[in-house]
């Protein structure tokens, strides 16, 4: 077990709500302006014009924010053991130990360093299991509902702008989440990784089902999955945290270059 961690509360916690106010340290400006608010290719006066305007306008939709909470930000997680078994994380069931209580097949990189995310975790056969964290969070159905509302009716601009900030706040809920795992594990500032479903290292998105009966999260937070099993709202995220100190984020289709 990770000598170099606090003893922490096994399994999943919920957190019902979270004041967007205490998000805002998490907000890129920077992410939103440029990817969620189109600004990609600014450069120079004009990105520094639309900086001005871009905060101006942020400024308005968070005063708007107090009246009327359409973002309502909560979240899943919790800490579990751990220990991998080739290309497969095992997570063991918090109250009896020797059970897993969920199994994670990965990819494995074909070349270069051959790496899979099952290599962060000690091997089921030392006997000595690993912590690992899981987390979800939201923004919640009302973000969503007022952005299908404003397309709906034709106020396309303000929708995309709300949609925007949905997404940035969704990670910045994350980042906060991911803040905490940190702090109640005794981790140094950046230690660890999070990785999401969809992307390389982890591209099952079906394994969601799987986190879901680990957190609760159609209960608790409201959620629910799509017959893809994409995340429902869909202003939410899902990572596996690692905490190994050497964790990374890799491809595992590396495009080769012949001479």
């Amino acid at each position: 077990m990770n000598a170099n961690l606090r003893n922490p509360t096994l399994g999943a916690q919920i957190v019902p709500s979270i004041p967007p106010d205490d998000l805002l340290p998490y907000l890129n400006h920077k992410a939103l302006f440029r990817i969620s608010w189109g600004a990609t290719k600014a450069s120079g006066a004009r990105w520094e014009e639309i900086q001005r305007n871009y905060e101006k306008r942020l400024e308005e939709m968070l005063q708007t924010l107090h009246k009327d909470p359409w973002l309502q930000p909560r979240a899943g997680y919790g800490h579990w053991y751990a220990a991998s078994e080739g290309n497969r994380i095992l997570i063991f069931h918090p109250e009896h130990p020797g059970e897993i209580a969920a199994r994670f097949d990965l990819p494995r990189q074909a070349q270069g360093e051959k790496l899979c995310l099952a290599d962060y975790l000690p091997s089921r056969s030392t006997g000595k299991p690993a912590l690992l964290s899981f987390q979800i969070v939201t923004v919640g159905k009302p973000a969503s509902e007022r952005i299908n509302a404003l397309f709906a009716k034709g106020d396309y601009a303000e929708g995309y702008f709300t949609h925007g900030l949905a997404v940035q706040f969704a990670e910045a809920t994350a980042d906060f989440i991911h803040q905490r795992i940190r702090n109640e594990l005794g981790l140094k500032k950046n230690q660890g990784r999070r990785y999401s479903w969809g992307y390389e290292p982890i591209p099952d998105l079906a394994q969601h089902a799987s986190l879901f009966e680990l957190i609760p999260a159609r209960e608790e937070l409201g959620m629910d999955l799509t017959s893809a099993y994409q995340l429902i709202p869909e202003q939410s995220t899902a990572a596996i945290v690692i905490h190994h100190e050497g964790a990374r984020y890799f491809r595992i289709n590396e495009k080769r270059t012949d001479p």
